[in-house]
C-alpha cells in the first residue's frame, strides 16, 4: 500500500470485536473490557478454550503449570504439573468467570469476513451462525485465534487409495480403539507425534515413528534433575542465545569478544542432550537421534518440543522404532519411505500439525498485512500501519505463549488509554523491516516464521515494558539482582502489570 495510512486514534476506541475465545481472545476481552472497551468475542466453537476445547487423546500442556497460567489467575494449587487438557479447558472456564467477560462472548458464531469500514472510521465483522448472517461495526478488531486453528494439515502422499488400512489426522485420535491392536505408523516428529507414538506403543501391535527432520530435545529436567526452566528462562541464557534484533551493550561485548565461549556453550549444551538422552544409540532401524543443525539454531525451529521422558526410552527400548526419511507413497499394506524401505502399517497418523486460519481476511487485506511464505510481519508482533484498527494478540511462538499474551493485551490497552503512543508509519516500517531481515537470517524457515520467537520472549517482554513505562526487571527481594541473572521468569513475574490497577501498583513507591 503506498502513502500514509489514515491515522488511528486508539484512545477514540469505544468497542472491539475479538475473534476467538482461546487464551488470547479471553486475555484481550478481560484487559480491554477493564480499560472501558465493550468487548463482543465471537468464538465458532460451542465452549470457550480454543485449541483447549477439544484435543487428541492424553492431550496436555508440555510445559510446567507455573509457565502456563495467567499472571493473575493462578491455576489452582491441586492442578497436576504439566496440565492435562481438559483441566486447562476448565481453568479458561473459570477464568472468564471470574473476570465477568462470559456475557460478551458468543459461541458458535464463525466469522467469515473481515474488512475496514467504507469510510474508513472502524472495521465490519461479518459472522454466520445458525439463525443466519450479521454484520456488526467496532471501532477496533482483535484477531486472537493464534497460530494453530482446526483446520488439519493433511499432505497429500500417492497411492493412498490402493492402501488397506486407516489414516487420521492426529486431531481425530480420541479413543484408544482406533489403535487397538493395529500396526501404527505415525508421522512427524513434533510434541503430538510423539504422544502417539507413546499411545500405539501402549495401545497398539506396533508402533512406528517417521522422522524426516530431527530435532533437540527440551528434557523437563535438565541432567534429570533441574527443570528446564532454570536453563532456558533466565537472562543469562537470553545472553548467550543468537542476538536479538536489538542488543544490549553487554550482549555486543559477549557475542564479539566472547564468541568462543559462547560457541562453547552450546557444544556443551549439546554434549548434555546427547548423553541425558543417549542420542548417540543407534535406534530402530539403526538411526542416530543427533540432529544436523546447532542446538542453539534448531531451538528456534517449529518442532521445539518437551517430550514426555518415556518416549526416548521407548525408541531405545525398540518400543517404538524410530525410521529416518519421508514417505513416498502408500502400499496396500503400509508405506514405502524415499530410502526405498517400506513399513507395514494398518494404521497411518498424521502428526503434520494445524493450518493457520486467516480466511476471514481478504486477500487484498492480507497483502496490506504484507503475507508471504513465512508469514506476516508486525509491529511488536501486533499491529500494521497499513491496517490501522487491526491488532493481532497471539501472534507470537514463545516458550510461555499465555504469558506474551497476557502482556500484548495490557499493551493494548495502555495504547488505549493513551499511556504510550505508536510511532509514524515510517518508522513502524523501518521496524517491520529490521525484524523480518532479523528472523530470515538465521531463524529456520516454516510457514509461521514470522511469528516465531521462542526464547527471545524475554527481550521481547522488556521491549513491551519499555514501551508502557514499566521496569522491566520484574525480580523483587534482596536476592533480586541474583535472580534477574539465573531465576526463570515465570507469569507470576508480570502479576502486577497483568492485574487492572497496574499504574498503581508499579508506581506506588515513587
Amino acid at each position: 500500500m503506498s502513502g500514509e495510512a489514515s491515522p488511528v486514534d486508539y484512545t477514540n476506541v469505544k468497542t472491539a470485536g475479538i475473534i476467538g475465545a482461546g487464551v488470547a481472545g479471553l486475555a484481550a476481552a478481560k484487559t480491554l473490557q477493564a480499560a472501558g472497551v465493550a468487548c463482543t468475542v465471537f468464538e465458532r466453537n460451542d465452549a470457550i478454550g480454543g485449541v483447549w476445547t477439544d484435543g487428541y487423546l492424553e492431550y496436555g500442556v508440555q510445559v510446567p503449570k507455573e509457565l502456563y497460567e495467567f499472571p493473575d489467575f493462578p491455576l489452582p494449587e491441586d492442578t497436576p504439573q504439566f496440565t492435562p487438557g481438559p483441566m486447562l479447558q476448565q481453568y479458561l472456564e473459570d477464568y472468564a468467570d471470574h473476570f465477568g467477560i462470559r456475557d460478551c462472548i458468543r459461541l458458535g458464531v464463525t466469522v467469515t469476513n473481515v474488512e475496514q469500514a467504507p469510510d474508513g472510521q472502524g472495521w465490519l465483522v461479518s459472522t454466520s451462525l445458525p439463525g443466519g448472517e450479521a454484520q456488526q461495526h467496532f471501532d477496533m478488531v482483535v484477531v486472537g485465534v493464534g497460530l494453530y486453528s482446526n483446520i488439519p494439515h493433511m499432505p497429500e502422499i500417492p497411492g493412498q487409495a490402493e492402501f488397506s488400512g486407516q489414516v487420521h489426522h492426529i486431531s481425530g485420535l480420541k479413543s484408544p480403539d482406533v489403535l487397538a491392536g493395529r500396526k501404527v505408523a505415525v508421522v512427524g516428529f513434533g510434541k503430538s507425534a510423539t504422544d502417539a507414538a507413546l499411545l500405539a506403543r501402549k495401545h497398539g501391535k506396533a508402533s512406528n515413528i517417521i522422522v524426516r527432520t530431527l530435532h533437540w530435545p527440551v528434557p523437563r529436567n535438565l541432567a534429570g534433575l533441574i527443570p528446564f526452566k532454570w536453563g532456558l528462562l533466565n537472562r543469562l541464557t537470553v545472553t548467550v542465545i543468537p542476538p536479538y534484533k536489538t542488543m544490549t551493550a553487554l550482549e555486543r561485548q559477549v557475542h564479539f569478544i566472547g564468541k568462543p565461549l559462547v560457541w562453547l556453550f552450546w557444544r556443551v549444551v549439546e554434549l548434555l542432550l546427547i548423553v541425558q538422552c543417549q542420542l548417540w544409540t543407534r535406534f530402530g532401524a539403526r538411526q542416530s537421534l543427533i540432529p544436523d543443525e546447532p542446538v542453539e539454531i534448531g531451538a528456534f525451529s517449529e518442532a521445539t518440543m518437551v517430550p514426555r521422558p518415556e518416549f526416548y526410552k521407548s525408541v531405545r527400548s525398540g518400543e517404538i522404532n524410530l525410521h529416518r526419511g519421508r514417505i513416498e507413497r502408500f502400499v496396500p499394506d503400509g508405506v514405502e519411505l524415499d530410502n526405498g524401505s517400506r513399513i507395514e502399517a494398518d494404521t497411518v497418523v498424521l502428526a503434520t500439525g494445524w493450518r493457520s486460519d486467516y480466511g476471514f481476511l481478504s486477500d487484498e487485506l492480507q497483502d496490506r498485512l504484507g503475507l508471504e511464505d513465512d508469514g506476516f510481519y508486525l509491529y511488536r508482533q501486533m499491529v500494521h500501519p497499513d491496517a490501522p484498527g487491526l491488532v493481532f494478540i497471539g501472534y507470537a511462538s514463545t516458550v510461555a505463549n499465555i504469558l506474551a499474551y497476557n502482556m500484548q493485551s495490557r499493551w493494548l490497552a495502555e495504547l488505549i488509554t493513551g499511556r504510550h503512543h505508536l510511532p509514524g508509519r515510517d518508522a513502524q516500517m523501518a521496524e517491520i523491516a529490521n525484524l523480518r531481515e532479523w528472523k530470515r537470517r538465521w531463524i529456520p524457515f516454516s510457514h509461521a516464521r514470522a511469528a516465531r520467537l521462542i526464547v527471545h520472549l524475554q527481550h521481547y517482554l522488556d521491549e513491551l515494558m519499555g514501551d508502557i513505562g514499566a521496569n522491566p526487571l520484574r525480580k523483587t527481594g534482596i536476592f533480586a539482582p541474583l535472580a534477574e541473572v539465573f531465576a526463570p521468569y515465570e507469569p507470576r513475574d508480570y502479576r502486577d502489570i497483568a492485574a487492572d490497577d497496574w499504574v498503581k501498583r508499579e508506581f506506588a513507591g515513587e
